[in-house]
């Protein structure tokens, strides 16, 4: 790609107007709106240091393990000039066998990494050398992206809930000594195995597929041992586990008892926490972590309903430029609104149900792909529920401005509101929608320029004579999908502990 500096030189030589190449940057971006971080913000006051990827119990174990196994084999073997470099293979080597391991029992273990194993699991090769230039390619990949101890995945709650200590230079830990007993209960399942060179010394090594199949059954993913589950458990909720993760998942455990029910449904549990904690829940000190709960699924459905119209509005840029009038006028025609009322009327309506069960509505609209009639009808619904039923929840005055947090929407809404209902839409639209989309696209496009990074095309809606018009390269498809809230992981991670029973 051409400088800026080769630019300007080019612009200035020329005498006359040229055709230029055609772009070859990609339509892109995840977050068009800018809005998930404040979602991701929320989810740390109610489960902080969860993600959606890190459910099960035994990946914490098995890298706690690696890390004391490694320094075990050092100490033995008076190893002192062994590098940090040489550590981290080592663990990477255990972390990379388990996986496959697991993988060649149940292609489908929920653990993440499997496509990046799949030569192995599918493949034909009766042997793989943890060593050379295709092995370091393989492990640098998973120490980033795809490997358990990955910063995506068991890398952050490894940390943060005290299973490793930092012990160095970055990527080199030692494991908690308080687990030490747990770790002897778990090496107990495969000690007859510990003399293969795999598990015994450092460098490179050979290792044969049916060892790592013989392996697989004697660590398998979920045969926890109670030493195991007590850790798990302490981690998550003990006394030195962090205060709102512990009331996070205190007050999922006393719902899981108010819906007595055997195998609660997730949906289930989602929305009677979202639900007036006055309601359900009868412990008082909770009640803060649950109105933390209850404000972050009215922000999910705030980000959602705004990603949808955003979507909703390429779509109607399609055949032609449209102005934000005729936009205005199709929304509210589409959605069913009285576009001639003043907006105070529709904010003074009174909210229906509570924000999971407007965010269920939404999501299976936007799955109906209906985008002309039920998909702008539970867009209208899902705004509204925000702008009247957040009134009252007390939203943190600290959250960013420009990732256009509730509390500021609020404050706009009351100042539009004597406005058409026509205009409103027109107001939202233009603010929260098309300027909202433009200054990410922007802001994120100079950073990528400044750092030499990704080459990505963000910015999808432009003004045009005509009115608002879509880039090239941009397209109607897709819809946005609800932002997991990392419920799911928690809830796997008490059944993994023996806390709330599993589902069959």
């Amino acid at each position: 790609m051409a400088s800026l500096e080769e630019l300007l030189a080019v612009a200035a030589n020329a005498s006359s107007p040229s055709i230029v190449d055609e772009s070859g940057a990609q339509v892109g971006g995840v977050d068009p709106l800018g809005l998930r971080q404040i979602n991701f913000d929320l989810m740390d006051k109610v489960l902080p240091g969860l993600n959606n990827v890190a459910s099960r119990l035994r990946p914490f174990v098995l890298m706690t393990w690696a890390w004391r196994r490694v320094r075990t084999i050092i100490e033995r073997d008076k190893l002192g000039g062994a590098t940090d470099e040489q550590m981290r293979d080592f663990v990477d080597r255990i972390e990379a066998i388990y996986s496959w391991s697991q993988f060649l029992l149940d292609t489908d273990a929920g653990i993440p990494g499997g496509q990046a194993l799949a030569d192995l699991i599918y493949g034909e090769k009766e042997t793989y050398r943890f060593g050379g230039k295709k092995w370091e390619q393989r492990r640098n990949l998973r120490r980033t992206s795809t490997g358990l101890i990955s910063p995506l995945n068991y890398g952050p709650g490894l940390r943060s809930m005290g299973w490793l200590i930092p012990a160095g230079p970055a990527g080199v830990f030692q494991p908690n000594p308080l687990l030490d007993s747990m770790l002897d209960a778990f090496e107990e399942n495969f000690s007859d195995e510990l003399d293969h060179p795999a598990f015994n010394k450092l460098g490179s090594v050979e290792v044969e597929r049916d060892d790592v199949r013989r392996w697989g059954e004697l660590w398998e993913l979920s045969d926890l041992t109670e030493a195991e589950q007590l850790a798990g458990f302490e981690r998550l909720t003990g006394p030195q586990a962090d205060p709102m993760r512990r009331e996070g998942m205190t007050m999922l455990e006393a719902a899981v008892e108010y819906l007595d029910d055997d195998e609660p449904e997730t949906s289930a549990l989602r929305a009677l926490m979202a639900s007036p904690p006055e309601e359900w829940l009868d412990i008082a000190d909770l009640h803060p972590r649950a109105d933390a709960w209850r404000k972050l699924q009215i922000r999910q459905l705030f980000r959602l309903s705004l990603e949808a119209m955003f979507y909703w509005i390429i779509r109607e840029l399609v055949d032609r430029p449209v102005g934000t009038e005729e936009l205005a006028r199709r929304f509210a025609k589409q959605a069913a609104l009285e576009a001639d009322e003043t907006a105070q009327k529709w904010l003074d309506e009174e909210a229906e149900g509570n924000a999971v069960e407007q965010l269920d509505q939404l999501d299976e609209a936007l799955n109906s792909h209906d985008w002309q009639g039920d998909i702008p009808v539970q867009i209208a619904s899902g705004l509204h529920f925000c702008l009247t039923a957040g009134r009252n929840e007390r939203w943190d005055k600290s959250e960013a401005f420009d990732r256009l947090p509730v509390a500021r929407a609020l404050k706009e809404a009351d100042e539009w509101q004597k406005l058409s209902m026509r205009d409103f839409i027109g107001k939202f639209i233009e603010v929260w929608i098309i300027a909202q989309h433009a200054y990410w696209c922007v802001g994120r496009g100079l950073a990528d320029a400044r750092g030499r990074g990704k080459t990505l095309l963000r910015l999808r809606i432009v003004m045009d004579e005509g009115g608002w018009t879509l880039t090239p390269g941009a397209q109607a498809r897709g819809a946005p999908v609800p932002t997991p809230d990392r419920l799911q992981t928690a809830i796997s991670l008490l059944q993994e502990c023996g806390r709330i029973a599993a589902s069959e």
